[in-house]
């Protein structure tokens, strides 16, 4: 978090990041006292079947979160316009 935030893992590159396969995001490959092992979350377990079907499911649990979020995001905006909506759906 340090590192994201004063700008130690510099720009997004394709040398210095990883794109994770199954959540899209952009992972560093280095990061100032951060263990590499755990910058990417499949090493960090020792099973690659069982990482890739709790991946799975935790994406497939945001993608049908984030379908429930949306359609009510959507309600919102549409009621009281982009500019003043607040996104918090709580």
């Amino acid at each position: 978090i340090n590192a994201a935030l004063d700008g130690s893992l510099g720009s997004y590159n394709y040398h210095d990041y990883h794109i994770q396969s199954i959540f899209g995001v952009a992972q560093p490959r280095y990061s100032p006292s951060v263990p590499t092992k755990i910058l990417s979350p499949r090493s960090t377990w020792n099973d690659d079947k069982k990482y890739y079907k709790i991946a799975f499911k935790l994406s497939n649990i945001f993608r049908d979160n984030f379908k429930k979020l949306k359609d009510m995001l959507a309600r919102k905006f549409v009621k009281e316009g982009l500019n003043d909506a607040h996104i918090n759906p709580y």
